[in-house]
């Protein structure tokens, strides 16, 4: 079973902040491989996916780490049947409050899956398109396109936030900075804020002297 970890940070990103992530994965005898350019986001994880050479695929946010390494075989049961995309919970407050989906701070699947799904685009989108036949988020057009050709979707329910940014009370979510999903995944969001660099470096800190 080859599996590959991956994570996107922008060029102009403080650079203590991928050196942490990877510390933390290190910590738990895991590899995340980096891919650092000057792009969008769902452009990123595009060229992350057609280039991966593994099988299974695990993507997080580089403001995501794993609180500890019962996750990964979790994960792994999850997605080795090959027809489940399975991940963090989101919604796209601005574009569809009343619909989750697999949110892109922390995802994983068969590459096979990928392409059974017609290999969506990741890129966000304001409007259907010949694309997307749904507005979408970044990454949302994967579980757009599950639900289209029924596939299977496992969420990571959010099991604690450091504070309440947003909510979503159609789907009973809240979440904020500081977002743990099922006990075991932590996200920052917002990383690009020189606000939310500080509390995680401190988290990936923690993590590493524990």
């Amino acid at each position: 079973m080859e599996v590959g970890i991956y994570s996107f940070a922008h060029i102009k990103l403080n650079n203590n902040i991928p050196f942490y992530q990877k510390q933390v994965f290190s910590k738990f005898d895991l590899n995340i491989n980096h891919y650092i350019a000057d792009c969008y986001h769902g452009e990123a994880l595009n060229k992350i996916i057609h280039g991966a050479t593994e099988d299974y695929i695990i993507i997080f946010d580089i403001d995501c780490i794993p609180l500890n390494k019962s996750f990964y075989n979790t994960l792994l049961s999850e997605i080795k049947d090959g027809n489940t995309l399975s991940g963090g919970t989101g919604c796209a407050l601005h574009k569809d409050p009343i619909t989750a989906y697999i949110h892109p701070c922390f995802f994983g699947f068969k590459k096979s899956l990928y392409y059974d799904c017609g290999a969506p685009d990741l890129m966000h989108t304001r409007v259907k398109n010949k694309y997307c036949a749904l507005p979408a988020d970044t990454a949302q057009n994967f579980t757009h396109q599950c639900r289209r050709t029924e596939k299977k979707l496992k969420f990571w329910n959010i099991t604690h936030s450091n504070d309440i940014t947003w909510e979503s009370p159609a789907l009973n979510l809240k979440w904020g900075h500081g977002t743990v999903f099922e006990h075991t995944i932590y996200h920052q969001y917002q990383i690009r804020r020189s606000s939310q660099q500080k509390p995680f470096i401190q988290k990936c800190k923690e993590i590493l002297n524990n």
